[in-house]
């Protein structure tokens, strides 16, 4: 039995039009790349652990993430770029944190989801 799609066409016009009509003013660009940050596995490790730790240098996170220092720079820059993270220098050390709490709450809460559909092992 084929339950992935419809045996007969009725369109529900109204809800199609509803939902026509909020797509209308709705520009998704920025949201495709917010999935972009989450399209990189080593960039997943690095926001785990940036929404787990609040912040971290850049020395840290590319030993969490098994990378070198260049690698890890180069996902920093993608996910600051992004307006994922936001950096400050101290001396010779750079610290990396989540952009915000919207952010950092989204991050768990994807993580979460993960778990939950025993998509992270």
């Amino acid at each position: 039995m084929d339950l992935d799609v419809c045996k007969t066409t009725i369109i529900h016009a109204e809800k199609v039009d509803q939902v026509q009509t909020e797509l209308k003013d709705k520009d998704f660009a920025d949201l495709l790349v917010l999935s972009k940050c989450l399209g990189d596995s080593s960039r997943i490790k690095i926001l785990y652990a940036l929404a787990t730790y609040k912040e971290m240098c850049v020395c840290d996170l590319a030993a969490i993430i098994n990378a070198s220092m260049a690698s890890t720079s180069h996902h920093l820059r993608f996910l600051k770029k992004n307006g994922v993270t936001v950096s400050y220098q101290e001396g010779k050390m750079v610290y990396y944190s989540l952009a915000n709490e919207e952010i950092v709450t989204f991050i768990r809460s994807v993580l979460r989801v993960g778990e939950d559909l025993q998509l992270i092992s």
